[in-house]
């Protein structure tokens, strides 16, 4: 594996024997998510089409099943496998957290789950589109619609100004989200605390992206924003003036390093960029990237927590930058190859480490240029 090899034994053996570190809080969602699996997106959807045009009927010969999800619970469930004890907030009502109960491991704290709110809720569709596993979420935001800082007791506040990193995930969602970030962010000043954001799929919410960009990236009140291909060109349009150039480059892979040099280079906060084909820590000119792992998806909501729960336990140990993104990827390979959307114990990324799959090949032959 040329380089990344030799860099692998130096992460095992620090897998294998990791330090003690302070806890991670994760913000503020919750979702019951109910996966339909098919073959072909175009089939699955003509098989619709045909059923509306007939008055409705019965679509037969997916695969589906239901799992705690949204973005803090599943990072939270990913860093409890690897071995951390996250400090979860959410909101949602008693039916919710009677699910979450019943979904999740036993060993999840769920001692700041409040049940005043409302149930969240998706179904995603997962197939085959175009040559690429994609996911079609169709989503109620519930109580993830509106979580400001006063959804947050005293207590709440205590617990997290005793960690050592906060999260705030899915702000897309959360009409209310800037407002909370800097809310939330301004209280820990001074407490050495690690302040990361992801945003989730902006594309409904463009003056949510601006607003984030202009009164948080811009104000330097964080300091890791963690993306995808999609969300790091969004913020390049929004810091550009709206320049359209960044959105097209949304399906050209050969750009996404460069918007994420440009979000950082413009706003000194650390891009982390996982993308399918490779990924990438940016801050201003120092950029670290990395391919990711070939293997074969069966599942892909829910892979970006997995890479975000990976990323914030290097970030935790203090990993140096490649061994944090090889980390990530790792956790989200296997996820992603799990059927049954399993996030993996820190044995089994090891065990992974030891006997990797190859390299992806596109990821390598676009990083030839970005990443020396």
């Amino acid at each position: 594996m040329g380089e990344i090899g030799l860099e692998l034994d130096r992460l095992i053996r620090i897998l294998e024997n990791p330090p003690s570190v302070l806890r991670p809080a994760i913000l503020p969602d919750f979702f019951l998510d109910h996966f339909v699996v098919t073959e072909k997106i175009e089939d699955f959807v003509d098989g619709l089409i045909q059923l509306a045009s007939q008055g409705g009927g019965n679509l037969l010969g997916s695969f589906q099943f239901i799992r705690p999800g949204g973005n803090t619970v599943n990072t939270a469930s990913a860093l409890l496998k690897m071995g951390l004890d996250p400090l979860m907030v959410i909101t949602t009502d008693e039916y919710g957290a009677s699910m979450l109960k019943a979904l999740v491991d036993s060993d999840l704290d769920l001692s700041h789950v409040h049940t005043d709110g409302a149930l969240s809720a998706t179904v995603s569709i997962e197939g085959e589109y175009q040559g690429r596993h994609v996911n079609l979420m169709v989503s109620d935001s519930g109580s993830a619609a509106k979580f400001t800082i006063n959804d947050l007791t005293e207590e709440d506040i205590t617990a997290i100004k005793n960690c050592g990193l906060v999260a705030l995930l899915n702000l897309n969602h959360n009409t209310a989200g800037v407002e909370f970030v800097t809310d939330l962010f301004s209280q820990l000043e001074g407490n050495n605390i690690t302040k990361l954001i992801d945003t989730g799929d902006p594309s409904a919410r463009p003056n949510m992206v601006q607003d984030l960009t202009d009164k948080v990236l811009a104000q330097k009140i964080v300091d890791v924003i963690g993306v995808n291909e999609n969300e790091v060109c969004w913020f390049a349009w929004a810091l550009d003036k709206r320049n359209e150039r960044w959105r097209e480059q949304i399906s050209h892979p050969e750009h996404w390093i460069k918007a994420g040099k440009y979000v950082s280079t413009e706003t000194g906060v650390r891009v982390d960029l996982h993308t399918p084909y490779f990924a990438a820590s940016i801050l201003a000119d120092e950029i670290t990237c990395t391919p990711t792992f070939e293997v074969i998806p069966k599942i892909t909501l829910g892979a970006g927590d997995t890479w975000n729960a990976g990323n914030i336990f290097g970030i935790l140990h203090e990993l140096e930058p490649l061994d944090r993104l090889v980390l990530a990827n790792s956790a989200a390979a296997l996820y992603v190859s799990s059927r049954n959307t399993n996030h993996p114990y820190l044995e089994e990324i090891i065990r992974f480490l030891k006997n990797p799959p190859r390299l992806s090949h596109i990821g390598t032959k676009l990083l030839k240029s970005d990443c020396k």
